[in-house]
């Protein structure tokens, strides 16, 4: 899917990353949406930026630190004018969007990640049909 952010941002594949075309999942690609209010972009902006971080962080204590510079970065353009915000929004896509991991972390028991569905019982009327009658069983 392609879809084209006020501002020029393109969202969508990206030839060339790590040898290979990557694109940004639909349910990563919050901050992109149209017609969202200044205030939602910015909380997108931000939780896309702390998956971003996670993505490329291994180790939790270094997550932590690139969290407290997401954060004070977020903090310190809180009170700027208006006109300015939606000038660091766009800017923070584009990082985002050149920023992003080419294999994203998936939590492991989401679709996608390594125990998703393993274990997966049996549907009952197979475990049923299995099992004989009482009366049926040898003794």
């Amino acid at each position: 899917w392609l879809a084209r952010v006020p501002g020029s941002v393109l969202v969508g594949r990206v030839e060339g990353v790590m040898g290979h075309a990557v694109s940004m999942p639909a349910a990563r690609a919050g901050p992109f949406r149209e017609g969202l209010t200044h205030r939602a972009q910015v909380l997108a902006l931000y939780r896309a930026s702390l998956r971003t971080a996670r993505d490329w962080c291994i180790d939790w204590d270094l997550y932590l630190v690139e969290a407290r510079k997401i954060q004070a970065e977020f903090r310190a353009a809180k009170d700027r004018p208006l006109a300015e915000g939606r000038w660091l929004v766009e800017r923070g896509l584009k990082r985002l969007f050149d920023n992003r991991h080419p294999e994203p972390y998936i939590p492991v028991y989401l679709p996608g990640g390594s125990k998703f569905q393993r274990n997966v019982p049996p549907p009952p009327s197979m475990v049923n049909n299995c099992i004989p009658p009482p009366d049926e069983c040898i003794q």
